[in-house]
């Protein structure tokens, strides 16, 4: 009978049995080696068995969580959701007013990324393509307004994404174009392309060179490029040979164009007429506070989120600023999607400040936003409806005008909307009541004395004497001074007050009897 050794190379290890191989198979031997082994070391380190113990312990009070379900799962990535957005700056679902002005990326949510702003890559369809082209909606204005619309004009751009429109106005001959979005990371793209326009000294938009035809695989990009490389970002790509100037072509010649400002400063060269800046354009007031008179102010597919996030009234106070911004005769560009998208977007990425039931409180629909505009001092110009060949369009495309200089504080369709219930702003948009300022008592040497104590001279006709002789007391940087009720100074004495006469004699009096 062979024997094997269990733990004779352990120390202090207890003494084992001899294991036979003949009366057992060997898979059982092995089993009851390791086991013997196992029970050996825990012998030899008490304190590792007691830590292992610990360990043991905590996994199973966790284990519960995780067994069956992924309901613990969830809990952690709704945890890490909520750290991300406050680091970015977002809203909590059921909280009341942005925590921060800006964001940083997406929320992510149950491992999806959530874009409650709108600040997702709008170009993402075209991450195959090798070459961008002029974007249908200014090649749409440019075809019924001409170029006269951006030509040595100031624009504003609200929700510039990563700043593909605002590249384009700018090459378009604009005197500055402002691109504002509420993302910090598509705003550093768009300044990090910015930088490079400059440092490689573009005058113009980059296109590519006319090669002539290619075949359908020359302008694309293949997949497997793209999956295992990532997509260049869109205002990234060159355009292709004769894309800006073939959308000019098409422009139209506007006789009543609106006409410039005059200015003596010398319009700047592309690319140093652009200036990016990261902001929410609905709580900002730094436009205000510069006092720029534009042009023409750009809303493209950026006041269905406003509306979510901010409400009716939020939407109201959007055109209430473009009114305040753009000059008399200014244009403002909308582009607003429909109400059926309204329900699709919340389906994707819902608001993390929203409710549920946030859209059915909404009573200010996009089919009153033209009578809400006429009300805030605009007039509609033109409607560029998508048509099938001539644009390519998705939503239409308004343009009003600003034709008074002041507008009405609540104007009358939201009255007739909300009927008997109160128009009130949500209380993270309320403004804060001022409060007076109050002016503390001087204190110091220029202390003036306080008012008399005791009665006054009209309560009894001895105390018109005595006025004269009551002491107030002058609070200064070294405590308080008895002074006369007659005086304006402590160091000041009148000559001809009667208690300064009376004084004057009673001292007389007695030099005279020490004589």
């Amino acid at each position: 009978m062979a024997e094997v050794p269990v733990a004779d190379a352990v120390e202090g290890a207890p003494e084992t049995q001899a294991v036979s191989s003949s009366s057992a198979p060997p898979g059982e031997v092995a089993n009851e080696v390791s086991e013997n082994v196992e029970e050996a070391k825990k012998l030899v380190s008490p304190s590792a068995s007691r830590s292992q113990g610990r360990r043991t312990r905590s996994r199973k009070k966790r284990s519960p969580q995780k067994a069956g379900t992924t309901s613990g799962r969830r809990e952690r990535e709704r945890a890490r959701a909520r750290r991300a957005m406050a680091l970015s700056g977002t809203r909590f679902q059921g909280t009341e007013g942005p925590v921060k002005d800006t964001v940083a990326g997406p929320v992510i949510r149950d491992g999806k990324a959530i874009y409650s702003y709108g600040n997702y890559d709008p170009y993402y369809k075209h991450r195959f393509d090798r070459c961008a082209v002029v974007d249908p909606r200014i090649e749409a204005l440019l075809q019924y307004c001409g170029t006269e619309l951006f030509f040595d004009k100031v624009v504003l751009d609200v929700g510039c994404n990563s700043g593909f429109i605002t590249f384009l106005v700018a090459a378009l001959g604009a005197r500055r174009v402002e691109g504002v979005d509420v993302d910090l990371t598509l705003i550093s793209k768009a300044l990090k392309h910015l930088r490079w326009l400059k440092q490689k000294g573009y005058k113009k938009m980059p296109e590519l060179e006319d090669e002539g035809e290619k075949a359908w695989h020359d302008e694309r990009y293949a997949v497997s490029c793209v999956q295992g490389r990532g997509h260049i970002p869109y205002h990234a790509k060159p355009l292709k040979a004769g894309a800006l100037q073939a959308a000019i072509d098409k422009a139209k010649k506007i006789e009543k164009a609106l006409p410039s400002m005059p200015t003596s400063t010398p319009k700047p060269d592309f690319p140093y007429n652009i200036e990016f800046r990261a902001a929410n354009f609905q709580t900002s007031k730094l436009e205000l506070k510069r006092k720029t008179n534009y042009d023409v102010v750009l809303l493209l597919k950026i006041s269905l989120w406003i509306h979510m996030s901010y409400g009716d009234y939020g939407i109201a106070e959007l055109f209430k600023k473009c009114h305040q911004l753009l000059r008399l005769g200014g244009l403002l560009v909308l582009e607003a999607q429909p109400w059926h998208k309204y329900f699709e977007k919340r389906k994707k990425h819902q608001p993390p400040s929203t409710k549920r039931n946030a859209l059915e409180q909404l009573k200010l629909t996009p089919d009153y936003f033209t009578q809400l505009l006429g009300q805030q001092g605009f007039e509609m110009q033109m409607s560029i409806a998508p048509r099938r060949g001539v644009t390519d369009l998705r939503d239409p495309v308004l343009i009003f005008r600003k034709v008074a200089l002041t507008q009405v504080e609540s104007p009358p369709l939201m009255a007739e909307i909300y009927q008997d219930e109160q128009f009130l702003p949500p209380p993270f948009m309320a403004k804060k009541p001022k409060i007076p300022t109050v002016i503390p008592p001087r204190v110091g040497f220029l202390a003036k004395p306080g008012p008399p104590q005791g009665p006054g001279p009209a309560d009894t006709p001895e105390a018109t004497t005595d006025v004269s002789e009551a002491t107030v007391p002058v609070t200064n940087l070294f405590g308080t001074v008895p002074v006369s009720s007659s005086s304006e100074a402590p160091t000041v004495e009148d000559s001809s007050s009667p208690a300064t006469k009376r004084l004057k004699t009673e001292e007389s009096q007695q030099a005279q009897a020490s004589e």
